[in-house]
């Protein structure tokens, strides 16, 4: 018998942990937003959220899981009375079912809810009790939290293995969710359109307000709600994510900083590096 051998192409790899904690929210909770260069994931165990990505505005309830994508600017409120009880991970990854899991929410099926259930087990086993976290630091102050070094230190591999699990099992069959019809979402859907259709300029807030047929105050009010930041705030974070995007594509430094719309080449490497954590020169080796 010739024995045949198939090789195994990597759809995902996680290749780096920075937390992994679950928590009960109360109703009213706001989690204020933020932006950086790894993914994160919240999945409702219970009750009802409503979650901001980029444009995007989702209803969550249970069984419910949302990715954002390193750079996405993201945000959560709880909106159910009983408050929420949410699991929350953040990790580095590659491979071409990253792309797969941008702008996406999925409702999971009773065997999806399952792997993610195993994933809980595993940890409630190996931390149980209580403990601070240093991320996010001074942001959600006591909470669970699992530690990913010292004596666990099978604990990073068993819950990738988990979390690849569900991955694959929503590539290969997973239900996606829609977005929120409410007005207050639309508006910010299509302030966000409008802003990144003029990504090489600065358009002013009276503009995107009229743009969107609605009051100044009303949109600096939806931008709170939904993004935590001020318009042109929200603005620069586009232009960032445009920038990461380009610098990947080769463009050089003053040519991605004369396209977008900066004053000089100097004024976007430090907004760059503010907002990412590494200059454009550094950021394109990476």
């Amino acid at each position: 018998m010739v024995w045949v051998a198939h090789k195994v192409e990597e759809q995902i790899h996680i290749s780096e942990w920075y937390s992994i904690f679950q928590r009960w929210f109360q109703n009213g909770y706001t989690f204020s937003g933020e932006s950086h260069n790894f993914w994160e994931c919240l999945y409702v165990l219970s009750g009802d959220v409503c979650v901001s990505g980029d444009e995007r505005v989702y209803n969550l309830t249970r069984g419910e899981i949302v990715f954002h994508k390193p750079l996405e600017v993201h945000k959560f409120n709880v909106t159910g009375s009983a408050g929420a009880d949410l699991l929350i991970f953040s990790f580095s990854a590659e491979g071409p079912l990253t792309g797969y899991l941008r702008n996406k929410v999925f409702r999971l099926s009773d065997l999806q809810q399952e792997i993610m259930d195993s994933l809980l087990r595993y940890m409630r086993s190996k931390m149980p009790e209580r403990s601070e976290c240093p991320y996010p630091p001074k942001r959600i102050p006591d909470y669970n939290y699992i530690p990913l070094c010292g004596k666990f230190s099978s604990f990073p591999q068993m819950i990738t293995s988990y979390v690849c699990q569900l991955i694959l099992s929503l590539a290969d069959d997973g239900l996606v969710a829609s977005t929120s019809q409410a007005p207050d979402a639309l508006v910010f859907s299509h302030a966000i359109n409008y802003l990144t259709s003029n990504i090489h300029r600065q358009p002013s807030v009276p503009e995107v307000a009229a743009f969107c047929n609605v009051s100044v105050a009303s949109l600096k009010r939806i931008f709170e709600k939904y993004a935590g930041v001020g318009v042109h705030r929200y603005l620069l974070k586009i232009k960032i994510n445009a920038a990461a995007d380009l610098l990947q594509d080769g463009e050089h430094v003053t040519d991605v900083a004369e396209r977008l719309g900066f004053n000089s080449a100097s004024y976007f490497t430090k907004a760059f590096k503010r907002e990412t954590g590494y200059t454009p020169s550094e950021f394109r080796i990476q």
